[in-house]
Formats: C-alpha cells, structure tokens, sequence
C-alpha cells in the first residue's frame, strides 16, 4: 500500500549530485546558448573559428532549379542566385520558338537588372546579387532570393511560355 502525502527524503541516503555535474562535452544547445541573438548563418564562432564562410541553399520555382550563394564582401553580406533553364531549342526543332526565347532573353538582359546568358553550351541561365541586411539569417537570405525572383519573373514567365509553345 502507498502512503499517502509527500515523499520524504532521507538525509542518510546520498542523492546524485546531477546540478553540479557537468558533461564532458557541452550540447550543441547550451554551446549555441553562449551565442547573442540573433545567430548569423555563415559565422564560424560555431565551429571555432572567428572567420565567415559561405551558405548555399537551392530551391525550386515553377520548376526551374535556382541556387543560392551568401558570403560578405568587406563584411556585407551578399546573395547570388543562378537559374538553369536548360537547354536552347536546336533550330531545327523549332527555329521560330528558338528565336522566340532568344528575343525574350535579350529583353530580359537590358530591363530586368539581371544578368540573363545563352552559354556557349547554348542553355539558358540567369544570374543575380543583392546586398542583404544584417544580421545574416535565413529570413534575410529568403528575402534576398524572393527580391531577385521578382525582378526576373514577367520575363521567367514569358520565357517558360516560350518554351513550352508546340512549334
């Protein structure tokens, strides 16, 4: 039977000492506890270092492959972005497509503030930077992409149109 009431404990019997314990290696929340908030993605002090290094992050719109690159630039931190939107079409696949997307990545290269390029692979890729805001996080980082995304999206758009015409 139980008894009912508080549980006593008997001085005599010795209790482990857990609070006065310490681990042998610190856990990563009390290590990132040491740390003032916000906590800046590309800062090494995570890692013993003192230096900055470089976050990457893709992501996918409308089916296009984007990537992402922050590093600072006399300590500004800086995205770029690159989307692939593959391949040109050969001419004799479809010559008036193949000059259609070619006439919208010209339009796009003068009015969008984007670098929009025909590689000499001849794919289709379009290329971006903006200074973000301090501190680095990954709201910062998202905001930057989203910003690049709108400049280059009625012309993203018009392109994949383009691209999927029959013809």
């Amino acid at each position: 039977m139980l008894a009912a009431g508080p549980t006593r404990v008997d001085p005599a019997i010795p209790m482990p000492a857990i609070a006065e314990r310490k681990p042998k290696d610190q856990s990563i929340i009390a290590a990132l506890g040491g740390f003032g908030l916000p906590l800046e993605l590309d800062r090494s002090e995570f890692f013993g270092s003192g230096a900055t290094r470089p976050v990457a992050f893709r992501f996918t719109f409308r089916e296009v492959p984007f990537s992402c690159t922050t590093e600072r630039k006399d300590g500004q931190p800086v995205l770029a972005l690159t989307g692939d939107f593959g391949a040109l079409p050969y001419t004799a696949e479809g010559p008036e497509r193949r000059k259609a997307m070619q006439t919208v990545v010209a339009h796009a290269r003068r009015r969008s503030g984007l670098d929009w390029q025909v590689t000499p692979r001849q794919e289709i890729i379009v290329r971006g930077g903006i200074c973000l805001a301090l501190p680095l996080t990954p709201v910062a980082m998202v905001t930057g992409a989203v910003t690049l995304l709108l400049r280059a999206r009625p012309f993203l758009e018009l392109l994949l149109e383009t691209m999927t015409e029959e013809g």
